[in-house]
């Protein structure tokens, strides 16, 4: 597995907690996604923001292990014959899933932290309504195309798709 992306899962999981500690610090006690409609409390919206983010990052690492732990002649992956063909292929396999789960954790941890940061910046900083639509169309972009990728990946029959 690639050395960084191991550091951008890790460093995701930095800058949400710095998001979030600094934004923790400098909310107002209530505070409304379109400002100044339906405020509520700055603690809820925070705590449930990270229990969202550590459960989901558990239940990635969770699903990372049980499919590392199914056999890879009981999984249905397209171009089979090409990952199944030996025991480097089947290592590479097991890589490349490990690399997309941090790879995707990642990138809901940033998108989590951004939101949170847009959030802090319409309640404290700008104090005007924004449209928040066009952010959650990009997260649920990237998302998609995420989901997409991990599928058309193991398509390609080469261990890295940098070769």
């Amino acid at each position: 597995m690639n050395l960084f992306v191991a550091f951008l899962k890790y460093f995701s999981l930095i800058a949400f907690a710095s998001v979030w500690l600094i934004t923790n610090a400098s909310f107002p006690p209530e505070i409304s996604l379109h400002y100044p409609y339906n405020p509520i409390s700055k603690h809820w919206f925070l705590y449930v923001s990270l229990g969202f983010v550590g459960i989901f990052n558990l239940m990635m690492v969770f699903f990372q292990r049980f499919l590392q732990n199914i056999p890879i002649e009981k999984l249905q992956i397209p171009q089979a014959d090409f990952w199944k063909e030996n025991e480097i292929s089947r290592e590479e396999f097991y890589n490349v899933l490990k690399a997309w789960f941090y790879t995707f954790t990642a990138l809901v941890n940033l998108y989590a932290a951004f939101l949170i940061y847009k959030i802090w910046e319409i309640n404290v900083m700008i104090r005007n309504t924004i449209d928040m639509t066009l952010f959650w169309i990009i997260g649920v972009v990237l998302i998609l195309l995420a989901l997409i990728y991990i599928f058309v990946r193991f398509r390609i029959r080469k261990y890295s798709i940098w070769d």
